[in-house]
């Protein structure tokens, strides 16, 4: 099976205790998994909820209600990682933390490894390699001047200076096989010092 077919599901916050934790589940088939785990206090299905609209509602299981919870739902692809994603906002407590992420476990998603919701994301086309690697440098961030950093290659700050450079050594490579690869054609040669300008 493809490992993006599946549903992926983990804590999101760091491990202890805390007024809140976020468990976060992502693929194809998150919204139905969520049905399963999750009951509306309204009575409704989480299908007749607008996207990224907080619903309130218990986490069953073994049939015994264990916490109230938010539930947000993120169609793909208006998603982090441009698939279906569901977010459950839980007590921060160990116990019941791990007790809700075991529920959707058990209502067929598979646990995340680490960084794979990113891994996704970047598979997935919502962003690219260098935005990718600046997510764990924001979480490693120890400076004020390190998560700037992080937060402007986050922004795609990095691809924009990038994409320039790699757009005028594209331009001067397929001048170059242009030139050599259709000799009889009425294409203007490339001379040195034009490379040497645009390099």
């Amino acid at each position: 099976m493809n490992s993006l077919a599946q549903v992926i599901a983990a804590v999101s916050t760091p491990p202890g205790k805390g007024g809140v934790a976020i468990i976060r589940m992502s693929g194809n088939g998150a919204f139905e998994i969520a049905e399963k785990a999750f009951k509306p206090i309204s009575g409704k299905k989480i299908s007749a909820y607008r996207p990224r609209t907080q619903i309130y509602g218990h986490i069953i299981y073994n049939e015994e209600k264990i916490d109230d919870v938010l539930l947000t739902l993120f169609p793909a692809p208006h998603s982090y990682t441009g698939e279906d994603t569901v977010e459950i906002c839980c007590h921060g407590g160990v116990l019941v933390t791990r007790t809700v992420l075991e529920a959707l476990l058990r209502a067929g998603a598979m646990p995340a490894t680490a960084g794979e919701f990113t891994r996704r994301a970047f598979l997935n086309g919502q962003m690219d390699l260098t935005q990718a690697e600046a997510v764990i440098d924001l979480i490693d961030a120890e400076t004020a001047a390190a998560a700037r950093n992080a937060a402007a290659q986050l922004d795609g700050g990095l691809r924009r200076a990038l994409t320039p450079i790699q757009d005028a050594l594209l331009e001067i490579t397929s001048r170059f096989y242009a030139v050599v690869d259709y000799p009889d054609e009425d294409i203007e040669d490339i001379h040195p010092e034009q490379i040497a300008a645009s390099l």
